[in-house]
């Protein structure tokens, strides 16, 4: 017998043992499915290159709402809005927590260059230990109040 049939016979052995008779058709059906999807996915890739190379995909041609703002009608107004009227603009979006980190550090004059997240916490955490409870120097730590 050739090495490649008894690693066939081998594989198929191994298959059985793990998995049992049961699911052998679910995964020969998996297989299939995979194959199946892996082929479409070729045929339209090949398609759409070939598209690229004749010059006829649809990605190539400039689009009607491109042509319609670089080259304006007259009834229509030179510049268009990017948003439809009424619709409000989206939110930006939620800032990390190290941008606000880095915020809350300048704000209060300390500077975040060159130093770690946990550096930038600890120098802030200074800053409020000597502020005090009521925000003025000097009433922290070094009147003997102590903190729980």
């Amino acid at each position: 017998m050739d090495p490649l049939e008894l690693g066939t016979i081998a594989a198929i052995v191994l298959v059985l043992f793990l998995w049992g008779p049961q699911k052998i058709p679910d995964l020969a059906r998996t297989v299939a499915q995979a194959r199946k999807e892996f082929d479409n996915a070729t045929k339209e890739f090949q398609k759409f290159s070939k598209g690229i190379q004749d010059g006829t995909s649809p990605l190539l041609s400039p689009s009607k709402a491109l042509a319609s703002v670089v080259t304006p009608t007259p009834q229509a107004p030179a510049v268009k809005t990017a948003f439809p009227q009424g619709v409000p603009p989206p939110a930006p979006a939620p800032k990390s927590g190290d941008v606000l980190l880095i915020e809350a550090a300048r704000k209060l004059g300390i500077s975040a260059a060159g130093k770690t997240r946990e550096q930038i916490q600890q120098d802030i955490i200074e800053l409020a230990r000597r502020a005090g409870p009521a925000g003025d120097p000097g009433k922290g730590q070094e009147t003997g109040t102590s903190s729980p």
